[in-house]
């Protein structure tokens, strides 16, 4: 199961969403700020997470190692339904792995009895550290880190982003931030943008990158690449609740005598009506992952 990916979920929250903040939705004839454009975004994200409560989606983390020279040298796969509002973690329903993916272990390798349908089982430090639950929002999570106040947002615009007209706000870490924790030093040195639809706030696109090397879990260990974008699918009439993304990650993580290089594609689609956790076994022959999602 993946072990260092909740640091690519965690990041795509925190360039996404902030902590809770009262708002009014800007006037259609005003022109908005970035921080209220901003809340409008937010208000939106916790609105669609209260109307999934009923509701479930498919998620496939696809990840690849690459020598220095781009060469793929081990990759991975794991599929898993995500339940708003559900106190458990993630159920995982496929996996696979091929060589020596550093930060990922596989699942259980013994098949599950009969009467108990299996799900794929994680090591503890992914257990402990890795999509504890599915309760908590991602404002909830993001709220001690002061996301909004921690960076200079700005409104620099107006675009086109899947296939309808969008705010554009910019955002880059203010100087001499309060960074007690190393996620909190490593938050504090993304910049990027975010594309939000002019008619209901919801984030059409997202792009953030890593503006300086930062130290993440380990002490020997620096973050010295982490580029991420986002993407939101037009609606294709199946309703805009239950528009498909697709978010992809570039990351970097040097030791002192060797360099991990890894691609990450996430993607979630298939929403349907909710069912019971552990209603499905884990594959663990899947197919083996493809080159790129």
């Amino acid at each position: 199961m993946p072990r260092f990916s909740c640091l690519f979920r965690v990041a795509l929250a925190l360039v996404l969403f902030a902590p809770r903040t009262a708002f009014s939705a800007p006037a259609p004839e005003a022109s908005p700020t970035a921080l209220q454009v901003f809340d409008a975004a937010l208000a939106k994200f916790e609105s669609d997470r209260v109307a999934l409560r009923k509701w479930q989606y498919h998620q496939t983390l696809t990840t690849h190692q690459v020598d220095s020279g781009g060469k793929v040298v081990a990759k991975g796969m794991w599929k898993s339904i995500v339940r708003a509002g559900d106190p458990r973690p993630l159920e995982y329903t496929a996996e696979s792995m091929e060589g020596k993916l550093s930060f990922f272990k596989a699942g259980a390798e013994e098949p599950a009895s009969a009467s108990k349908p299996a799900t794929a089982e994680k090591p503890k430090a992914a257990k402990d550290h890795d999509e504890k639950n599915q309760a908590e929002s991602a404002v909830e999570a993001v709220r001690k880190y002061n996301l909004r106040d921690r960076y200079i947002w700005k409104h620099v615009g107006n675009e086109n982003a899947s296939g309808e007209s969008a705010y554009v706000l910019t955002f880059e870490p203010k100087p001499k931030q309060n960074t007690k924790s190393r996620e909190e030093r490593f938050f504090g040195q993304l910049a990027g943008r975010l594309w939000v639809s002019r008619s209901d706030y919801s984030v059409l696109k997202a792009e953030a990158a890593l503006q300086s090397p930062a130290h993440l879990f380990w002490v020997i260990a620096r973050v010295t690449k982490f580029r991420l974008t986002y993407k939101l699918e037009p609606d294709t009439g199946s309703g805009r609740l239950f528009r498909h993304s697709k978010a992809t990650a570039r990351t970097e993580v040097a030791f002192p005598f060797y360099v991990v290089r890894q691609r990450h594609w996430l993607s979630t689609d298939k929403y349907e009506p909710r069912t019971t956790q552990g209603s499905r076994r884990v594959n663990q022959s899947a197919n083996p992952p493809s080159s790129e999602p």
